[in-house]
């Protein structure tokens, strides 16, 4: 049950909430759009050494990537699995645990070992039994003997034990469509095939997850790591953006998509409430209230800009790490400029880049800086920013191109030769631009 407060409790607090207002174009704007970054306080610290053990959906893999490339460790990342691992397209991917009583099951198997099933889990694809599915881990056909196969999943197991010493563990809730296999009493993790329902017609069924399933399974993952850690629970829960890829229900797939989202989000909140050592971080309020074009990958309305990913994981090392402001500002500047790159709004990005410290502009953002310029029709001011970045970066042809390109356009022909000169000694492989310069300066003639 909540608890009840009196109003001056609740007043004193909205008083003193600066994020209290929604946004309005004209009052806070910037924090909704183009990238929608909410407030959160965190609840615990963490370090630049401390361990990562990431699960959950494909969003986890995208979390992994950004965490690994800040230079932290990824206990989960480390998949030493044998000679089917290796057969495997995408290890990671493969492991990917979609709901929440999948991975409850997963963690209970990994850190309690005699709960495990074996190998009555591996799903016989053909009547020779020569080839395998294990539904509660991905889709692949896993073509191998199986005992071998058991090795290799214990060798999972042992990946996922790493949770128990972590010094951050983050999950990131997928969807709420669920699968049961009622002989074994295990969720799944993915949909039996058409061809196993049909070959064992009673054994699976379909659930959508309620939010008491929901939070009962949050406790129980809980519990089990409080049980099995010496080590401080610091938890960090995040609810994917990455919508269905379609639905079992009978319903539009955006529908069900808006139920599957809300429902986490909701038993989230109550169970951080609740919780100890737990915080949730607003990854998908940041991705889905963002500027479309600026949250997804470009032609996919699915999967999360690489960028924003990067901006995301860089908001969590500035709001949980120590000194780590100046990161933080690079990432969101670094972010914000491909952004409105990618939208073209060329005058917002001079704003950006031009109002933006010196230290914090590297070769990249002078180049969009300079770009920004040209296509303004800002041309004086763009070979100017573009010459420096010509000085910084010498191994940057794209640079050099663009100086002399936007030399001939101001009619600075004797300059723009001798960039041309140090174009063929820097990059003696790019004839193609320099015969292209020097056609067209013969059909000036002509």
């Amino acid at each position: 049950m909540s608890r009840r407060e009196t109003a001056h409790e609740v007043l004193r607090r909205a008083g003193r909430n600066p994020f209290r207002r929604y946004p309005m174009p004209d009052a806070g704007g910037d924090r909704l759009y183009p990238l929608a970054m909410p407030a959160s306080t965190p609840g615990f610290r963490i370090s630049a050494e401390d361990t990562v053990f990431a699960m959950g959906s494909c969003f986890a893999r995208e979390i992994e990537t950004a965490l690994a490339a800040s230079g932290m460790t990824v206990l989960s990342r480390d998949l030493d699995l044998g000679p089917i691992g290796a057969s495997l397209e995408d290890p990671a991917n493969f492991f990917n645990a979609y709901t929440v009583p999948a991975m409850a099951t997963e963690l209970r198997w990994a850190l309690e070992r005699d709960s495990f099933p074996g190998a009555p889990l591996f799903y016989p694809l053909r009547e020779d039994d020569s080839a395998y599915r294990d539904l509660t881990l991905g889709s692949a056909k896993l073509a191998f003997p199986r005992d071998e196969i058991l090795a290799f999943r214990h060798r999972a197991l042992d990946v996922t034990a790493r949770v128990a010493e972590a010094d951050l563990i983050v999950l990131t809730l997928g969807h709420v469509e669920s699968w049961r296999d009622t002989e074994l009493d295990i969720p799944l993790n993915i949909a039996p095939p058409p061809a196993l329902c049909a070959r064992f017609p009673d054994r699976f069924v379909f659930e959508v997850l309620s939010y008491d399933q929901i939070l009962a399974g949050l406790r129980e993952i809980h519990g089990l790591l409080s049980r099995v850690r010496t080590k401080p629970l610091r938890m960090l829960l995040t609810v994917s953006p990455v919508p269905l890829r379609a639905t079992f229900r009978d319903m539009d797939v955006l529908l069900a998509n808006s139920y599957s989202k809300s429902v986490q989000r909701a038993a989230v909140d109550a169970f951080v409430a609740e919780a100890e050592g737990v915080d949730y971080f607003p990854s998908y309020e940041c991705v889905t209230l963002s500027d479309p074009a600026a949250a997804w990958t470009e032609g996919d309305f699915r999967h999360v800009a690489p960028d924003l990913v990067a901006r995301i994981m860089a908001e969590v090392r500035a709001r949980y790490m120590t000194g780590e402001d100046d990161a933080l500002r690079r990432a969101a500047l670094v972010t914000n400029a491909r952004l409105l790159t990618r939208l073209e709004r060329y005058g917002e990005l001079i704003d950006l880049l031009g109002d933006a410290p010196e230290r914090a502009r590297t070769p990249e953002l002078h180049q969009a800086f300079a770009v920004a310029l040209r296509r303004s029709d800002r041309i004086p001011e763009a070979v100017a920013a573009i010459s420096d970045v010509v000085e910084q970066d010498p191994e940057d042809h794209r640079a050099l191109e663009r100086l002399i390109r936007w030399l001939e356009q101001l009619d600075r022909m004797a300059v723009a030769r001798d960039y041309l000169d140090l174009h063929a000694t820097r990059f003696p492989k790019r004839r193609k631009f320099r015969r292209g310069r020097k056609a067209r300066k013969a059909a000036r003639k002509r």
